[in-house]
């Protein structure tokens, strides 16, 4: 039996099409899976509603071990299972796999491990069709690239062509397979046809990143109330535990439909760009989305964000620019355009931080000297994950083309180059930041107790912090901390978050491009902390993180404009990947309290604000009886999550962030 029949016998297409034809390129093999995959998939059940697909997708209904996977291209879902329908099926897909080199022995994938979340060209599929996506790729010249594109694009009309004969079996509304006939394949003529278009191309991605939607459906938008259809499209996304959508700055009535449909809903993540003079009803369509506790839209600074971006990318077009949008979480992306490593690997600070402090605070003079020397360990330690990261990626680029992304982000036809190996107009990484303000707050307690006040040698000031001592932590307390609008530790965090940055600048990313720092701890702040030993901080062994880039929960005890002066203090727009702060504001307060905050605190240099306003009495509630409260959302890092989807931990961390 060959390779092919073995794997078409344990019933299991994907792998069956990777080695169809085993000697064929990279590219052929990823396409001949993705079609053999589509040929036999699960199709996801039809709810009724306005759209179809709907409901879970076909990457995840299945009782597949191996399917593709939006940003890996494949995935062992049940390696276990694998193994007992054919140990040399298994064995096979584990080489496979291992053709890209795995880092995740570094320690520091915090938030992630060569992610990349991306944007397809929605306004150009609209536009085009995929008929002018099939003249592109027949006008190529012959050669594997051709291929494996014509096979993705056989694929796509398999699983297009099995979504309309099942459609017409469940009874489904005359209009909803009409549309579905054309569409993707032709322009659209109304609202309801391109949402029918994009909720089929979205579902054949994976289920990733929507795009900024009242840009897009613009030019075909006839004033109709498209409310409901955006709800349905917007239950999709949230089945699938998808991700982002960004909207403005050019405020219309899809914009506001966009946050009236997200009411009560924690996905997509809905980013609004934020102008100074956004109209007033615009704020009370933000503020009522945000009442109903679902955290929705997280609020962005654009005039920052686009003078940011021409200074740091001064050769891309102002037109390119002004494709702004936020992928997966939050990271900073241009729709359409770019290949962003999206978490691509994430910096444990506090851990590094502690290494060093443990190891060499009682070798040091001087702060400056400590701080210096601390520095010189985290280059060191940075520069090993991005050399470590970048193997990854380029082996990535050798080994796991991504044929839908190629065939759908610009401009990978033109380039004849794969998604991964750089053939999209922009190509950039993201380097996660794990625990920066623990390590501010603790520079703060250590500069302070040990080398200014000096009450403690090293040795004694590590060993009381790790026994808990009670005389010492009060010590610690006492300290300057960030998040009051102090100015001597807000310019120690300003000095850290310049020094940190830098330090990204010693690689640049393959297979081009640069890398940028986001802070985006989502829910790893958790886990990222349990294997730090105490913290001068106040950390105890094993305690979270810090979740933002605010304060330490409970130290904020100044006032939230007094936070964000703090947070306004670090050089955020450095942070173009996103800086992200959370707060908690009440619900009764929004009205008065949120639009000034957010402008005054944009004006003094913020990049962006989420607001989460449940009270602590809802969220107790909700622990006590969740079955009661499953649409409670919180913002949790860069998204929105039902509270009660989350551990107990997490829980716990978000009921502690300070109420204003």
């Amino acid at each position: 039996m060959n390779n092919y029949d073995l794997f078409i016998s344990i019933n299991e297409p994907f792998g069956a099409g990777l080695f169809e034809r085993e000697n064929a390129s990279q590219s052929i093999r990823y396409a001949l899976a993705l079609k053999r995959f589509f040929e036999q998939t699960k199709l996801p059940k039809y709810n009724g509603g306005l759209l179809y697909p709907s409901g879970e997708n076909s990457y995840d209904i299945n009782d597949y071990c191996i399917r593709p996977q939006y940003t890996r291209a494949v995935e062992i879902t049940r390696a276990n299972v694998l193994r007992q329908k054919s140990e040399q099926a298994y064995k096979l897909i584990v080489d496979e796999l291992g053709k890209v080199e795995n880092f995740s022995d570094t320690l520091h994938c915090v938030g992630g491990h060569g992610f990349t979340h991306t944007f397809l060209n929605y306004s150009r599929i609209f536009k085009d069709g995929l008929n002018g996506y099939i003249k592109r790729v027949d006008a190529l010249p012959d050669g594997d690239f051709k291929e494996s594109l014509q096979i993705t694009l056989e694929a796509i009309k398999i699983y297009h062509s099995r979504c309309l004969e099942y459609l017409k079996t469940q009874n489904a509304p005359q209009k909803l397979i009409d549309a579905l006939t054309k569409m993707p394949y032709e322009t659209p003529t109304n609202t309801y046809e391109a949402m029918v278009s994009q909720n089929f191309i979205f579902y054949v991605d994976g289920c990733d990143d929507i795009g900024p939607l009242d840009k897009n459906l613009l030019p075909y938008y006839k004033g109709e109330d498209i409310v409901p259809l955006l709800k349905d499209f917007f239950k999709n996304v949230d089945d699938n535990n998808s991700w982002s959508g960004t909207l403005g700055p050019e405020y219309n009535e899809i914009t506001r439909a966009c946050l009236r449909a997200v009411h009560n809903i924690r996905r997509p993540n809905l980013q609004l760009l934020i102008t100074k003079d956004m109209p007033s009803w615009m704020w009370e369509e933000v503020i009522s989305s945000i009442a109903t506790g679902n955290g929705q839209p997280s609020l962005y600074n654009y005039e920052l964000y686009m003078k940011s971006l021409k200074d740091t990318m001064p050769s891309v077009p102002i037109e390119d620019i002004k494709r702004l949008a936020f992928g997966g979480c939050t990271e900073t992306m241009f729709e359409g355009l770019s290949a962003v490593g999206s978490d691509d690997a994430g910096i444990n600070v506090a851990l590094i931080f502690s290494n060093y402090m443990r190891a060499n605070l009682d070798k040091h003079q001087s702060y400056d000297e400590f701080y210096n020397g601390f520095i010189n360990y985290l280059y060191s330690e940075i520069a090993y994950v991005l050399v470590r990261l970048n193997n990854h990626r380029r082996t990535r680029a050798i080994n796991r083309p991504m044929l839908i992304r190629t065939l759908l982000v610009d401009d990978c036809i033109d380039n004849q180059l794969d998604f991964n190996q750089g053939g999209t107009r922009y190509v950039w990484s993201e380097i996660n930041m794990a625990g920066t303000i623990n390590v501010i707050d603790s520079l703060s307690v250590i500069r302070t107790l040990i080398f200014e006040q000096k009450q403690y040698n090293a040795n004694e000031f590590i060993s009381k912090m790790d026994e808990r001592n009670p005389e010492f932590l009060a010590k610690a307390k006492k300290c300057p901390s960030f998040g009051n609008n102090n100015d001597i530790v807000d310019s120690l965090g300003a000095q850290f978050m310049n020094d940190l940055i830098d330090a990204f600048k010693q690689r640049k990313c393959y297979p081009r491009g640069e890398f940028y720092p986001v802070s985006n701890q989502f829910v790893t702040y958790v886990d990222a902390g349990k294997g730090i030993p105490a913290t001068p901080d106040g950390r105890a062994y094993g305690d979270p993180l810090c979740d933002c880039l605010g304060a330490i929960h409970g130290n904020d005890n100044k006032g939230s404009t007094a936070l964000l002066n703090s947070v306004a203090s670090l050089p955020l727009y450095r942070i173009i990947g996103t800086p992200i702060v959370n707060i908690r504001i009440s619900r009764k307060n929004l009205p008065t309290v949120l639009k000034p905050l957010t402008l005054g605190f944009f004006e003094k240099g913020g990049m962006q604000l989420q607001v989460t306003c449940l009270s602590k009495e809802e969220m107790l509630k909700a622990q006590q009886k969740p079955e009661e409260y499953k649409s409670l959302a919180v913002r949790i890092g860069g998204y929105s999550e039902y509270f009660v989807r989350l551990s107990p931990e997490l829980q716990q961390t978000v009921i502690d962030r300070t109420e204003y």
